[in-house]
């Protein structure tokens, strides 16, 4: 407990040092953060329940979104009490270091509590070392993030220990059903991970080890009320079959892996061995899939089903985490690095003390081992396809670094390898692999060349993501402005303008926009003539695509006419509609 009351402190003195730079922080935030703050503020100001809808996106009907309410009202638990302290923006500010804080100390808690009952109070502070000093899960935690994904790891990360703890299996089945339904609720990037540990638990069973069974009797009947339960609880229409958040189709998945994993155990008398057990189940998965192909089939092509080709060519291919592994290292390698080689790095070294330490480590310890490393080869593999599935090895990858921890406590105090090994597992925190990353990526891969920002405006100059430039906007009058991809949830935010582009899949026309527009004219015209958008807004700080470098450069259409002046980072053009029309736009 000391060592997680020592994490606790570093996490809040970090909070403490975030709290004056939280604004700038704000402003410099992924899109999502900001998208869910504008989210958050809709729902207080009087926006339905169920209706999610963002209507400042292509108004007036807005476009929809698939994320949960649920993170919304843990927002508000903080943000709506603070504001009855201090006035909302300073609220708001507070918020967003206090709600990923608090997440981070949820993390601490499970993370390090789990490894301790496991593997030893050593191998929890090596267990928390990887939390806190790995770039891609910690970075999830820290402020200004109040996206959900640190909500997600949570539950994901609780699901796993709750699956390998020994003792009161029935109530830790059923807790580790809770938290799978609240992840899946929240959002389904961690469905992979989520799936394999009762499909692990399920094979305990099958070679009868102990405890599996009461964990799967505490699991099943528990995500069988918790899922359908939080689905209602967010969108109560059955109706909606979509593929991208808790509806039907999981549904239907989540009750094919209950029925196919509690069979087994219900009629342990009948199905003696593995063999019979596991050809069981896989009867039962494939009957299941078969009865629920009719709500299943739509979402065979994955979540972007619904999504025009042109524009999934757009996401795959222009979208940084939804590239693969060979895409990346042409593009940022150094990313590529950062992203991999730390969990790479932890994966090899623990599956080497692992093997050495195999013949001492007690049954409970070999079960949880081996889940980790599952989890961990499983979000390496799918990583290699798309590189934001790199939290996948969240859940896992802390038990693994508490593991190098454990072998180096278990060298005698006089062995001469202390030393080697103590060095070895410096050189082996994220930390350190993260530091050394530039030289080696500067050494075995050549750097694209840089791309220089508009003429006039210097390369220092860069985001127009500023409380300057967003004040500029503001003076304008309530407008719907168009923006390339990475500005519209900034100008949601901070100004009280509607946008015409936002990364957000649903919404196709949305994507187009912030990413075909500026490459050429004629892209362009669709873009504004569709939207009645009434400015157009570019960066002359940020790289430039083709068109929008022309118009930068002054070249611009009868249709438009600039309102900002020639050397202003912001540069805003007011649209002539019907200027526009008579253009030829469609």
């Amino acid at each position: 407990m000391w060592i997680c009351l020592g994490a606790i402190a570093l996490i809040l003195s970090n909070a403490v040092r975030t709290w004056p730079e939280a604004g700038s922080l704000l402003y410099l935030t992924d899109n999502d953060d900001l998208m869910r703050l504008v989210q958050v503020r809709d729902w207080l100001g009087g926006q339905d329940w169920f209706d999610t809808r963002q209507y400042r996106v292509l108004p007036p009907v807005g476009i929809s979104m698939h994320w949960s309410r649920y993170v919304d009202a843990g927002i508000a638990s903080v943000l709506v009490p603070l504001s009855w302290l201090v006035p909302m923006p300073e609220a708001e500010l507070l918020t967003v270091v206090i709600w990923p804080s608090l997440l981070a100390c949820f993390m601490v808690l499970v993370i390090g509590l789990g490894t301790n009952r496991l593997l030893g109070p050593l191998a929890a502070l090596g267990a928390l070392v990887v939390f806190l000093t790995w770039g891609k899960l910690r970075g999830e935690f820290t402020p200004p993030r109040i996206d959900h994904h640190n909500v997600q790891m949570l539950c994901a990360t609780a699901a796993l220990f709750l699956a390998v703890l020994p003792g009161r299996e029935r109530l830790y089945g059923a807790l580790a059903a809770v938290a799978t339904a609240l992840s899946l609720a929240v959002g389904l990037e961690m469905l992979p991970v989520l799936a394999l540990i009762p499909g692990y638990i399920a094979l305990r069973h099958a070679f009868d080890q102990p405890g599996a069974a009461r964990w799967l009797l505490g699991y099943g009947p528990a995500l069988a009320l918790a899922a359908p339960l939080l689905m209602v609880g967010q969108a109560p229409s059955w109706e909606a079959m979509h593929c991208d958040v808790l509806a039907p189709p999981v549904l239907a998945l989540a009750a094919t892996g209950i029925v196919a994993t509690l069979v087994p155990v219900l009629a342990a008398r009948q199905l003696r061995g593995p063999l019979l057990r596991i050809g069981a189940m896989v009867i039962l998965v494939g009957l299941g899939l078969w009865l629920s192909r009719p709500v299943l089939s739509p979402c065979l092509a994955g979540p972007f089903a619904d999504v025009p080709p042109d524009v999934r060519a757009l996401i795959e291919s222009r979208i940084i985490e939804a590239l693969s592994a060979s895409e990346l290292i042409g593009v940022l390698p150094d990313l590529l690095a950062r992203s991999l080689l730390p969990p790479l790095v932890i994966l090899v070294l623990s599956a080497a003390v692992t093997a050495a330490l195999w013949s001492r480590l007690t049954a409970v310890q070999r079960s949880a081992l081996t889940l980790a490393f599952l989890v961990a080869l499983a979000g390496l593999a799918v990583s290699l396809f798309q590189i934001r599935a790199t939290t996948l090895m969240a859940p896992a990858l802390p038990l693994l670094g508490g593991v190098l921890a454990h072998g180096f406590g278990q060298l005698p105090r006089a062995s001469f390898w202390r030393l080697p090994a103590l060095l070895v597992l410096a050189a082996a925190t994220p930390t350190a692999v993260e530091e050394a990353i530039p030289y080696v990526v500067s050494r075995a891969v050549s750097q694209p060349a840089a791309v220089s920002p508009a003429p006039g405006i210097p390369l220092a100059a860069g985001s127009c993501r500023t409380p300057e430039a967003m004040a500029e906007l503001a003076k304008l009058p309530p407008s719907t402005l168009y923006s390339t991809l990475n500005l519209g949830t900034t100008i949601l935010a901070f100004t009280p303008h509607s946008v015409t582009s936002a990364p957000y899949h649903r919404s196709p026309e949305a994507f187009w926009n912030g990413i075909a527009a500026p490459e050429s004219e004629a892209n362009m015209r669709i873009a504004l003539a569709r939207s009645r958008a009434d400015y157009l807004v570019l960066c002359a700080g940020e790289p430039a695509k083709p068109y929008a470098a022309q118009l930068l450069a002054g070249d611009l259409p009868p249709w438009l006419t600039q309102v900002s002046g020639a050397q202003s980072l912001m540069r805003i053009y007011r649209v002539d509609q019907a200027r526009l029309a008579g253009a030829g736009a469609p």
